[in-house]
């Protein structure tokens, strides 16, 4: 069994692009007396920043488990795959740039009882990305295309199985 986490680096800078967003945005809106409508989009855009700090905290407090049998997240809202019961993958990337070389994945796992998402800033997701494969091979389960391409990307080799099952999950 090996255990996971979000690197403190990755986790210190969301929180410093939540404060100077929730700054900039809910500041206004405390210590002045903008307009009606000026105060209910600043406070909008205020609330997505604090969500996306309480997004950064619950990845903060939760370590992600990988095991033979399967993954799992322990922490606020645990989650867990079982291998044997996987019934798709999916991995996208999100490019912060128009020339798509900076940017994250998503590792979305889904199998009977739930679903586990997962990003690339964890600490070796090419690990868990890499026994998700084996595990969708080994259960014949086909992947999309795209999801293909990304793990290949990564430096990920297909089984046979996934490789060729066309698209799918």
């Amino acid at each position: 069994m090996s255990v996971h986490r979000y690197p403190t680096s990755a986790l210190l800078a969301d929180y410093g692009r939540a404060g100077v967003g929730l700054a900039l945005t809910g500041g206004p809106v405390l210590l002045l007396t903008p307009a009606p409508s000026f105060a209910w989009s600043l406070g909008a855009l205020a609330l997505v920043f604090a969500v996306f700090a309480g997004r950064t905290m619950l990845r903060q407090l939760t370590r992600i488990e990988l095991a033979p049998e399967g993954v799992r997240s322990i922490g606020p809202w645990p989650r867990r795959i079982e291998w044997d019961r996987l019934e798709a993958v999916s991995l996208r990337y999100f490019s912060t740039k128009r020339d798509r070389r900076d940017g994250w994945m998503q590792l979305d796992l889904k199998a009977a009882g739930g679903r586990l998402r997962l990003d690339s800033t964890l600490d070796d997701f090419h690990l868990i990305a890499r026994r998700a494969v084996e595990a969708a091979g080994n259960r014949g389960l086909s992947l999309a295309e795209t999801t293909r391409g990304n793990l290949q990307g990564l430096g990920i080799r297909l089984p046979d199985a996934a490789s060729s099952a066309g698209i799918g999950a």
